[in-house]
């Protein structure tokens, strides 16, 4: 019996063991979320100065961060970056925009959408006395409310190819006795000006936060990557400066390809005076593009930046 208790013994650790072992960590695609247009929208009258597209575009992203599924662009890091390269930061953008904003921060996917309709849908009311007996009913009057409705068409855009990888409308209705964005001053158009607590509480607000969690329902992280798998990260250095040419080595056996974008980081190490720890810090430096590979190295443009021999290079995705 000795030998089969401890036959079940070594079983049982193991597979107390295995158990333990904790979930492999799942790739998560980088994802970027454009301002919302507003084409062809109806019932543009009655809202005034509010973007309906930018605040759709801000609560999707919020609720993007919120899964934990996505590493998503920070808004106002997208804007400062189309404005400096002077792309449109609204609208539908073509695939060579979609490419080059996704290169440019390092989004593996973009979703841009247009707000078709954002208008008051129906209103009904009654007079206050009929609900409210004597005289307060008689003071109180009148009193009505409005049905709003939005629709959303969205597509989420292959940074790598320009193709459209998921295309789809929704459609929130609410009604509210009253509709207003919570006496809020925005500045219009500006990535991340709806991304406030007092917006969001606001009955406008409801709405547009309850449109955009019906969106980010509908994105699923690992249909993106079945779509465009992310490839792994590669690292390697500038070993040589030959006029306009980088010569890195990292090549065709790490998985570099022609068209291949990486970022460059000047490496510091620099003591911490409180604790004495050593720390490392990036500085990026620069981008370059892959224009020939051979087995072992590869030879780069530089993009943007001044990258310099003997920095460090970080594939993008």
């Amino acid at each position: 019996m000795r030998p089969l208790l401890g036959t079940l013994s070594i079983f049982a650790c193991l597979s107390l063991g295995i158990g333990a072992l904790p979930a492999l960590a799942q790739p998560q695609p980088s994802i970027a979320v454009m301002n919302f247009s507003t084409q062809g929208l109806t019932g543009t009258g009655w809202f005034g100065d509010f973007q309906p597209g930018v605040a759709v575009s801000d609560l999707v992203t919020d609720e993007l961060v919120n899964t934990g599924a996505f590493n998503v662009v920070e808004r106002a890091k997208l804007g400062d970056t189309m404005t400096e390269h002077q792309l449109d930061t609204s609208g539908q953008v073509d695939p060579a925009t979609a490419i080059q904003t996704g290169r440019l921060v390092g989004a593996h996917f973009l979703i841009e959408g247009n707000v078709l309709q954002f208008d008051k849908t129906g209103n009904s009311g009654a007079n206050a006395g009929q609900e409210i007996p004597g005289i307060l009913g008689a003071v109180a009057g009148g009193y009505s409310s409005t049905r709003v409705t939005i629709k959303v068409a969205v597509r989420i855009i292959n940074t790598q190819t320009g193709q459209i990888v998921q295309a789809f409308d929704d459609e929130q209705t609410q009604t509210a006795t009253s509709w207003g964005a919570g006496g809020i001053s925005f500045m219009s158009g500006t990535f991340g000006s709806y991304h406030n607590s007092n917006f969001v509480s606001s009955t406008m607000g409801h709405l547009i936060d309850a449109e955009a969690k019906s969106i980010v329902a509908q994105i699923s992280a690992q249909r993106l990557l079945a779509a465009a798998p992310v490839m792994p990260s590669i690292t390697g250095h500038i070993i040589a400066v030959d006029g306009g040419n980088y010569i890195l080595n990292v090549g065709q056996n790490r998985g570099v390809s022609v068209g291949a974008y990486f970022d460059v980081v000047k490496v510091m190490h620099i003591h911490d005076p409180g604790t004495g720890a050593l720390l490392t810090v990036n500085e990026p430096t620069g981008t370059l593009e892959v224009m020939s590979v051979s087995g072992q190295t590869a030879i780069a443009r530089r993009v943007s930046g001044s990258p310099a021999n003997g920095q460090e290079v970080q594939s993008q995705p």
